[in-house]
């Protein structure tokens, strides 16, 4: 369903009203839908709403943090504070026919866009285009504009460093990005500010503000003719920029996550929740995988799916599960919050059943009722006023298709491609869950000895012996142990490598029955260790190892994925030889995954 069509002109016109102007734009009316392209390429999604006592008029611009320059982060949302103070001043005086008292007016920054919205009466139609076109596209910046967002938007970070759901959300994204995350936070960081000048705002300014990387929306009760001419009337005086969409949209080569993570936010939340994330691919990146994403959600908010029946019989308060996509890249959230005297029972079997959805829900029944239930869920969406903006949040290049294609590419979702899907992208992959629970809570349910917050800082973990001694003493050592155990229990693609240090100073045997009678239990180190059998000694560090690994051995960790090597130093000074009793350890996973790119291009060429 493209706009501009010229060599089908004479075939469409006999199925749709086509409405040509002499200002050379050109218009589509499909369904309740009137699609509009000027002749400098802005284009408008025009949707009636008879009922309707306002009309809501949106413009939406591609420029968002994934665009900005990889030294710089935060140019969109400065930029956009900046047009932003000026709509706002004008309708602050009112000395127009619009003002602060007939119209709302709010802007907004995300990761792919900069959007601005008016609210007001169908007679002040008009008007809001000339104020948009002149405060935001005909604008010129200066340094004390600057100066003056700088402040606000450095404001807003301090503010949210405060407030614990914008921290919450923010750890989410940070784990499931990685450092990928300067691309997905619209603030941008602070630090970056010194080193964006006039000059820098102003080059993104001319490559993104442009007519043709526009498209405005406009609901509420008015004649297409009428918005159509008023459209003309105010934005086609702009020149069409030399600018092509594609050059811009592109996929972003987002990393993907390496290990599941866990961590902790404290709030004033009555309930603990948990919200376990996937990293998802997006609407462009990969059609087939998104609509299956899409599909997935209703399958899983399914009250009648046996992961619903079974956490509501564990008295679970909430289990709710939703796609946020984008174009570039997506997530999957499933919120849980759980009955406090069964919290982590629930979690972890919620956790269980999500890696294993292709021998579940992954199945002909549930595919046929989760469809009839998206379907209606679709038809609603497209009476109200939210189903142009849907649409344009998936318009990509200059292709509208995704959106209104969604309800006939759902339907054609398979078994097999649901499994596949699944297996791919949340069995294989890893996942981030955060827990928001108040302080009493924490401390009354002992949250930590189950779940602690986790992270790949567990490779930097250090366990340290007295000399002579090979057992660990330490509570901070302690806490490093359960922490690893965790860690190797959440992430079953993950090996561990144990490494023993002593010093030459240190006693040259080590005797432990235990230990020995481990190792001569476990075929593959009886193996690779038959003098150790034989003599029923170890040198220190390796002692070290053993009985490391021979307890994760014995908290359920497979054999396969425990090794160990050992290694003696020798020290200049006393205290060197105090820090070379110790243990260190190196993480290995067993299969690596491909960015979003490699995924569905191939590997860059160099």
């Amino acid at each position: 369903m493209k706009i501009i069509r010229p060599f089908l002109a004479l075939f469409l016109f006999s199925f749709f009203t086509v409405y040509q102007t002499q200002a050379q734009s050109e218009a589509i009316k499909e369904g309740n839908l009137l699609y509009v392209k000027l002749g400098n390429g802005m284009n408008a999604v025009l949707m009636p709403i008879t009922n309707a006592s306002d009309i809501e008029i949106s413009f939406y611009i591609k420029a968002g943090s994934i665009f900005e320059i990889d030294s710089l982060s935060g140019i969109s949302n400065l930029l956009q504070q900046i047009l932003s103070n000026k709509v706002d001043r004008f309708l602050q005086r009112g000395s127009g026919s619009i003002s602060g008292a007939n119209t709302k007016f709010k802007a907004v920054s995300n990761t792919e866009r900069t959007i601005f919205k008016l609210t007001t009466n169908s007679d002040n139609l008009g008007y809001c285009f000339n104020l948009l076109r002149d405060s935001v596209f005909n604008s010129t910046i200066t340094e004390s504009e600057l100066m003056d967002a700088k402040k606000a938007v450095e404001n807003k970070i301090e503010l949210a460093r405060k407030d614990k759901h914008m921290l919450f959300e923010a750890r989410l994204t940070k784990s499931i990005y990685r450092q990928d995350y300067q691309k997905m936070d619209v603030y941008g960081d602070a630090k970056d500010f010194k080193n964006i000048t006039v000059s820098v705002l102003v080059g993104f300014f001319h490559k993104y503000y442009v007519p043709n990387n526009t498209i405005v929306t406009a609901t509420g009760n008015f004649s297409f003719a009428v918005v159509q001419q008023q459209l003309e009337s105010a934005f086609n005086s702009m020149v069409k920029a030399e600018f092509n969409p594609e050059t811009v949209t592109k996929i972003v080569d987002f990393k993907p996550m390496v290990y599941n993570t866990q961590f902790i936010v404290e709030d004033s939340i009555a309930n603990p929740e948990f919200h376990i994330c996937w990293q998802f691919t997006g609407a462009a990146a990969n059609e087939k995988a998104s609509h299956c994403a899409h599909l997935l959600t209703t399958m899983l908010n399914d009250k009648n799916n046996f992961i619903q029946v079974k956490a509501a019989k564990m008295n679970c308060r909430k289990l709710v599960a939703d796609y946020q996509s984008n174009n570039f890249s997506g997530v999957l959230r499933v919120v849980v919050q759980p009955d406090k005297q069964n919290w982590f029972n629930t979690y972890s079997f919620v956790v269980k059943e999500l890696t294993r959805l292709d021998q579940t829900l992954a199945n002909e029944s549930m595919l046929i009722a989760a469809k009839v239930q998206f379907k209606k869920g679709y038809e609603f969406l497209k009476n109200t006023k939210e189903y142009p903006q849907q649409l344009v949040k998936y318009w990509v290049d200059n292709d509208e298709t995704y959106f209104p294609g969604l309800e006939d590419s759902i339907m054609d979702v398979r078994e097999i491609d649901m499994k596949d899907f699944v297996s791919f992208y949340m069995n294989r992959n890893p996942y981030v869950t955060g827990l928001l629970i108040n302080e009493h809570d924490r401390n009354e349910l002992n949250v930590d000895s189950l779940f602690t917050e986790l992270n790949d800082s567990v490779k930097n973990y250090v366990f340290t012996y007295h000399q002579n001694i090979t057992d660990l003493t330490t509570k901070e050592d302690s806490i490093q142990l359960r922490n690893l155990l965790q860690w190797l229990r959440i992430n079953p693609d993950v090996n561990m490598q144990i490494n023993g240090y002593s010093d030459e100073s240190e006693f040259g045997k080590t005797f432990d029955d235990s230990v020995m009678m481990f190792i001569d239990s476990m075929p593959a180190f009886k193996r690779t260790m038959p003098e150790v059998v034989k003599k029923r000694y170890l040198r220190p560090e390796m002692m070290r190892t053993m009985k490391l690994v021979k307890y994760f051995y014995e908290q359920g960790i497979a054999p396969e994925r425990l090794s160990g090597t050992s290694m003696k130093f020798s020290s200049a000074t006393k205290q060197e030889a105090i820090d070379n009793a110790k243990c260190t350890i190196t993480l290995n996973k067993q299969r690596k995954l491909p960015s979003l790119y490699e995924l569905h291009y191939g590997k860059k060429k160099e």
